[in-house]
């Protein structure tokens, strides 16, 4: 299948322009960037399992302040760590806040990489075969005040000794003080918190659950708190200070996940499918695998008009179904064939064309690209 050829900058091109928040405030001949219009939504990307099936998956800006994509980028992001989150037989939650005194230091991305590069080599220390998923908020209720706080999910922790936990704080306090020559007068503030079955069991004595209703009482607050993690804060536009925090990577993964095969992949998206807006296909399609066969999916180079997808069958967070082509036989009915074919006429012609133009314009230009 052809893709818009893309000269000189590669395929990234209009993937890295998908993702940039453009305002084109005219000053004389020059643009400069702003809040306003961008590529969110406008290509997409075609993936081809092992046994011929396609899929076509939108192309984003993935700013937490877009109105467009928010919800979708959201359920993708649970997707995404969804099979990860469920290896998870007990987890323990960490969120570390940033004092007052310390914010605006930490409006900056090599000192938030810093900050959290020294939790994950302090933990690990204390924890050496740590897994956990890692991101980072920036806002709390007042979505105007920068409040940013480091939530942490760590994959087979235990409940921690109240003194091991003031350990960390102390550990914590002291960091913050070296990295910023900020003194800090009081303990900062560490909530944690130890989740297993087990511990529903102990909690919920009253209730005497058995082993299966705590398995589910623990899965469901797994979910809840994947999601809460996942959820966009920053929700309303500051220019400065989305400028300071550009493309810097708010989650990550700590350690490696056990790879899960595209039968346990399928288990675990069946079960999850009805407490949650993700389906068991965004699931599948997030891991790699093909939602029909199983085979993983090879993403081909090069992006398309997102005008692609009304010629697939939805499936929801900007994920579509492309309809297979019929292979040439005795008994072909042509008309059909050319039916099929219809989305790829249309491709190569006119849109092809037009993005071919606009490219041309664009990697001509000097103010952005000189």
């Amino acid at each position: 299948m052809p893709a818009v050829e893309v000269k000189k900058s590669g395929s990234s091109y209009l993937e890295r322009h998908a993702k940039t928040y453009i305002d084109f405030v005219k000053l004389g001949e020059k643009r400069v960037l702003g809040s306003g219009e961008s590529y969110c939504g406008q290509y997409a990307k075609v993936g081809r399992c092992e046994n011929g099936h396609q899929w076509i998956k939108v192309i984003y800006c993935g700013k937490e302040w877009c109105k467009s994509c928010r919800e979708v980028t959201h359920n993708r992001r649970i997707a995404r760590w969804l099979p990860k989150a469920l290896t998870m037989q007990s987890f323990g939650y960490f969120v570390f806040t940033l004092p007052l005194e310390v914010r605006e230091f930490y409006q900056d991305k090599k000192n938030l990489s810093e900050l959290r590069s020294y939790l994950r080599r302090r933990l690990k220390q204390m924890y050496p075969d740590i897994k956990a998923l890692c991101r980072w908020h920036w806002f709390g209720a007042n979505p105007y005040v920068y409040h940013p706080h480091l939530n942490v999910m760590v994959s087979s922790f235990e409940k921690l000794p109240k003194e091991e936990l003031e350990k960390i704080k102390e550990d914590y306090k002291n960091a913050l003080e070296r990295f910023t020559g900020i003194r800090l007068g009081k303990k900062v503030d560490i909530y944690y918190h130890y989740y297993s079955p087990q511990g529903f069991k102990r909690e919920q004595k009253h209730k005497k659950l058995t082993d299966d209703e705590a398995q589910e009482l623990y899965r469901k607050t797994l979910w809840h708190k994947l999601k809460y993690i996942t959820r966009p804060t920053f929700v309303v536009y500051q220019r400065e200070l989305a400028e300071k925090l550009k493309n810097y990577r708010n989650s990550t993964v700590w350690g490696k996940f056990p790879e899960l095969s595209y039968e346990e992949v399928e288990k675990i998206a069946k079960e999850r499918e009805v407490f949650c807006r993700v389906s068991q296909d965004i699931v599948m399609l997030e891991s790699g695998h093909c939602p029909i066969c199983g085979g993983k999916i090879r993403w081909l180079k090069g992006l398309y008009p997102g005008s692609l997808a009304c010629y697939g069958k939805e499936l929801g967070n900007g994920y579509f179904q492309l309809q297979e082509l019929p292979r040439a036989s005795p008994g072909l009915d042509w008309k059909k064939f050319k039916e099929a074919l219809a989305w790829k006429k249309l491709f190569l012609s006119e849109q092809a064309e037009n993005i071919r133009n606009w490219l041309e314009k664009e990697q001509g230009r000097k103010d952005i690209y000189g």
